[in-house]
């Protein structure tokens, strides 16, 4: 599945048939691009903790680590779910990592198939706000916003974005001291002439520079209305590498609107791939 060419394999473990210590490893090999099915990570669909949710989310990067949220995948997962009857209602309690999440499916007028998905992201918690930040005697000194937005990000805000060492200073930041977990690094452009119209490249945490990040088109939003650059009173566009995706600040929070597509379905075998 892919929600802007943010790609994600979906696999269903409810019945746990996949051991939890060969999970990280199964997602390395089948995110290898060209040697394995190929993907920026693996969502499982697991059964929720407790009856408080309606199923459970739980994400790995292609490195093998897993991450407590992701916004695209969020989208797709709700898609999946939806489709296949899982979840009866267009609004579900999903379980991750990063705490409660709520997506609501928006559906054709057949009312079968998921158009897109409104994803209520919460309130992000700031660290730091627009503030000097070394990275290394290579790169120097910039100006970054770190938040927590059920994943952590740091937000650096960009004049140009091309021809923007994404890979290398996204890299460099992610493994930052500063960050002894490891952060989602967003380079994002204001569209001058067009308020609430804004540009993100995200670097990943355990990926690389992805077509589109969910929580970091989010937390890039954030970061604007935090330094007043957008009008909180109407939605922003954000146009990433993979398509455009739409946030909303409300009193309550935020919401990440966006498409999600199934790309296909089948069948692949891991028992020579070492994770086993």
């Amino acid at each position: 599945m892919q929600g802007c060419g943010n790609d994600f394999i979906l696999i269903d473990d409810r019945e746990e048939k996949i051991a939890e210590e060969k999970k990280g490893q199964i997602a390395q090999f089948l995110c290898r691009r060209r040697f394995s099915v190929g993907a920026d990570g693996v969502l499982f669909l697991c059964k929720p903790t407790t009856s408080s949710y309606d199923v459970r989310m739980r994400v790995f990067n292609a490195d093998g680590s897993e991450a407590e949220m992701s916004g695209n995948g969020m989208r797709c997962f709700a898609k999946y779910v939806y489709e296949k009857g899982l979840v009866q209602s267009r609004q579900m309690r999903v379980e991750t990592l990063g705490g409660l999440i709520v997506p609501e499916v928006e559906i054709d007028e057949k009312g079968f198939e998921v158009t897109s998905v409104r994803v209520f992201m919460g309130n992000p918690i700031f660290d730091k706000i627009d503030e000097p930040f070394f990275v290394n005697e290579q790169i120097g000194e910039i100006k970054l916003t770190s938040l927590t937005l059920s994943n952590p990000h740091a937000v650096v805000i960009a004049e140009s974005l091309e021809g923007l060492e994404v890979d290398a200073i996204g890299k460099s930041i992610e493994s930052h001291p500063a960050f002894p977990d490891r952060t989602n690094v967003d380079f994002v452009k204001v569209e001058v002439k067009k308020r609430n119209v804004i540009t993100v490249r995200t670097y990943e945490r355990g990926v690389g520079e992805t077509l589109s990040c969910g929580t970091g088109s989010t937390a890039s939003v954030l970061t604007l209305n935090a330094l007043g650059y957008i009008n909180a009173s109407l939605p922003v566009t954000v146009h990433t590498r993979g398509g455009d995706l739409m946030v909303e600040l409300k009193e309550e929070g935020a919401y990440l609107v966006g498409p999600a597509k199934v790309v296909y379905e089948g069948e692949v075998s891991v028992q020579n791939s070492g994770a086993f």
